[in-house]
């Protein structure tokens, strides 16, 4: 039997992808499947790993293969985003490995499409709407709806979550964002991040999170984005955070919720007066939350900021949304997403239209194409045909 062809690399180019992905040798072994002395021995040099186990690197890793028989390691990956889940005396270098490895990514693919659009002399747009955390959350978030092209007779017409959500995340891109999904990451870990550049910033949601909340959480991220702050955010209330923090997120919250439900709009309607405080239900709820296209707890809490609900009722209404969710995920599971449909969700329309263009156009080969939406091309004719059908 043929002895196995060692790769001959340069091992500190190990230690370079696995600190590229914020992993420990223990973690890295284990997401290897390998013993920690082999990758100890292979990250020292002493050792060296077949082709075939440093391909399986590479996978992991998510580092392209030709990276590993460069002459010295690059700079290691160092996420550009301020972690806002943090507590007090955390650090940093907590941000799991899974989603450093997805950040990574998505910058890549924000700078395959600044290079193709440059290559199909597309202009760039320069980020301009800004603001500050002084400033009147509500004043900002008629800006952004003005700035964005939505009025209430738009925004009426969306008619569900899901449409309303595509519809916000559309309007962003077409303001110059990079608007992607997370397909990977635990919603308990992350509800979305953003970094900003002067020119196609990011902006990243959680796909698993309902379609309401990622409207919301799009329009924290994007109000990030008009502060110049690039964050990892989980949207919740947290006391032990650093004052500056929870001002920050909170001002961002308050954007969001504004943009989504203007209090003008909201305390137009008529079937709103005279209700008591604990007699908030869905009849009344649910077709005001079609309206603006957001959940009912949204509206809810909104009564309650403006003092016509109490806490308690709040709390145990949002119990109860939050568990019919979870019923609802559980009748929906089991179905398939085909290859067009996940690539044009997670990628985004704007992403994969660019790729396409930039193909069709003999900038880049069906096999860069195939590279950079990871999907396989026999899936080309499938996602044209959805490109086409908006």
């Amino acid at each position: 039997m043929a002895n196995p062809i060692r790769a001959q690399i340069n091992p500190d180019l190990l230690i370079w992808a696995r600190k590229s992905c914020r992993m420990d040798i223990d973690y890295a072994a284990d997401k290897l499947k390998v013993t920690r002395e082999n990758l100890e021995s292979w990250e020292s040099g002493s050792k060296q790993p077949t082709v075939n186990q440093l391909r399986n690197i590479a996978k992991k890793y998510r580092i392209n293969f030709g990276a590993f028989f460069l002459p010295s390691p690059p700079q290691v990956f160092t996420p550009p985003v301020k972690d806002y889940r943090l507590h007090h005396g955390a650090e940093s270098n907590d941000i799991d490995p899974d989603i450093t490895i997805e950040l990574r990514m998505n910058l890549q693919a924000r700078e395959i499409a600044l290079e193709l659009e440059n290559e199909l002399d597309e202009s760039f747009s320069r980020f301009e709407l800004e603001c500050s955390i002084n400033d009147k959350p509500e004043i900002v978030a008629t800006n952004i709806r003005k700035v964005l092209g939505i009025s209430f007779e738009k925004q009426k017409k969306f008619r569900s979550s899901r449409v309303a959500f595509n519809e916000w995340r559309n309007a962003i891109s077409s303001y110059g964002v990079l608007a992607l999904q997370s397909t990977h990451i635990a919603l308990r870990d992350m509800r979305g991040y953003s970094v900003y550049f002067d020119y196609m910033p990011l902006i990243v949601v959680n796909r698993k999170d309902a379609y309401a909340a990622r409207s919301f959480t799009l329009l924290h991220e994007f109000t990030h984005l008009l502060l110049r702050s690039s964050g990892l955010c989980d949207l919740n209330s947290d006391d032990s955070r650093p004052v500056h923090d929870q001002k920050l997120e909170a001002f961002c919250n308050a954007v969001a919720s504004h943009v989504l439900v203007p209090d003008s709009l909201l305390l137009s309607y008529k079937q709103l007066r005279g209700v008591p405080s604990n007699q908030w239900n869905d009849e009344i709820l649910s077709p005001i939350a079609k309206d603006f296209g957001v959940s009912r707890e949204v509206i809810l809490r909104k009564l309650l900021d403006h003092g016509l609900t109490t806490r308690e009722f709040y709390l145990e209404n949002r119990e109860r949304y939050t568990q019919e969710a979870i019923e609802y995920k559980k009748r929906q599971k089991g179905g398939f997403v085909t290859p067009s449909i996940d690539v044009i969700s997670a990628k985004s329309r704007q992403f994969v239209s660019l790729v396409f263009d930039a193909m069709n156009s003999n900038v880049i080969t069906r096999n860069d194409a195939s590279d950079y939406l990871g999907v396989r091309a026999k899936h080309f004719s499938a996602i044209e045909s959805m490109l086409g059908s908006k």
